[in-house]
């Protein structure tokens, strides 16, 4: 079983290599980044050069995992690496620009527009109807030749400039607006598992640290569950991609169905996966990881075309967040109970206690 971490991603940047080493890997990784896109017979454009780059970089690797799925299953072409490119964009911004950040940005900038409008609109109706009143006066000759041949038209003239412009602000806006969909869509995807529609492992951490602060404001303890799905590379190799991958989607069903409130599933690697279980004890978290262990060893799915059919079990790592603990010592924690639970034959649930 591969051992991860929450912020592997950050290991990776300090543990970055010298200057010169650094210099010499990206000259090699840009070289391989070319003949990949030449073994995969795709333009050579930015975007097909950005996502080989990244998953041959292995910076990130949950998206090279994404990567690697596609090439598996022979659709990697120009509209995957679009969406996976999006994807990546989708990453940067989210961890570049905060979301609610850009969002209360762009809401302040509404509402100036907004008041723009309606300011603008007032203060030219007001002007209008207060030089009609002095027209409508008796007026020197001299002051109402003026006010009819040069103030008045110049006036009218700003009228419609400004209403141009209000027009072209109006338009703005509805573009901000549709920036804001844009980045709420954006979002949501940096956050989920394109294959299972379940929280990723971005989605993963915001969940964990907003249990974090639940648990220490309600001086209330929650559990962290890491569940591994057991040989599941025999499961790729015996019955091929697709039905591995709908096996993860399976799983991921059965985890939401038996999960609820405020309890948080996500993927976060390959076939792993992680349950958030606030408000719950050691020894409820175990028998909750028992009982999705049980119903998932519990049923045999059939596969089209095979007559083996496929049965899949879980082995599972418990462990309970205690105030103040780093999130990476929490979720190391687990991790070593469902080594553990590998180790001692897989189809189990192991604990911290059982350390």
């Amino acid at each position: 079983m591969k051992k991860n971490t929450v912020h592997s991603i950050m290991e990776r940047y300090q543990q970055a290599p010298s200057h010169k080493a650094k210099k010499e890997n990206s000259c090699s990784l840009e070289q391989r980044t070319l003949e990949k896109v030449a073994e995969f017979n795709v333009q050579s454009n930015p975007i097909h050069y950005s996502v080989i780059y990244e998953w041959l970089s292995e910076i990130d690797p949950y998206f090279t995992d994404s990567v690697q799925t596609h090439i598996d299953n022979n659709n990697y072409n120009d509209q995957s690496a679009e969406t996976l490119y999006m994807n990546l964009v989708a990453q940067f911004l989210h961890e570049k620009i905060p979301n609610e950040e850009m969002e209360s940005l762009l809401n302040g900038l509404l509402i100036h527009i907004s008041n723009w409008i309606i300011h603008s609109k007032q203060r030219q109706s007001i002007i209008l109807e207060d030089l009609h009143s002095v027209l409508e006066q008796d007026l020197p000759p001299f002051v109402s030749d003026t006010l009819n041949n040069r103030v008045m038209p110049n006036f009218l003239s700003l009228h419609e400039e400004t209403e141009q412009l209000r027009d072209q602000v109006s338009k703005s806006s509805n573009a901000v607006d549709k920036l804001k969909e844009e980045l709420k869509k954006a979002n949501f995807f940096a956050k989920t598992d394109e294959l299972t529609n379940i929280p990723n492992r971005r989605g993963f951490n915001e969940n964990i640290e907003a249990s974090i602060q639940f648990s220490l404001h309600n001086q209330s303890p929650f559990a962290l569950v890491l569940l591994d799905l057991d040989f599941f590379k025999k499961v790729n190799d015996t019955f091929g991609h697709i039905v591995g991958d709908s096996a993860l989607r399976y799983v991921s069903k059965l985890l939401k169905e038996e999960t609820k409130g405020r309890d948080c599933i996500a993927r976060i690697g390959g076939e792993e996966f992680s349950i958030i279980l606030p408000d719950t004890s050691y020894e409820n978290a175990i028998k909750v990881a028992d009982n999705i262990r049980l119903k998932i060893a519990g049923k045999t799915l059939s596969v089209k075309g095979q007559k083996q059919p496929l049965k899949l079990t879980v082995s599972s790592g418990v462990a309970i967040y205690q105030k103040d603990e780093e999130i990476d010592t929490l979720f190391q924690r687990a991790d070593e109970a469902l080594y553990l639970a590998k180790n001692s034959g897989r189809n189990r649930v192991c604990g911290e206690k059982d350390l």
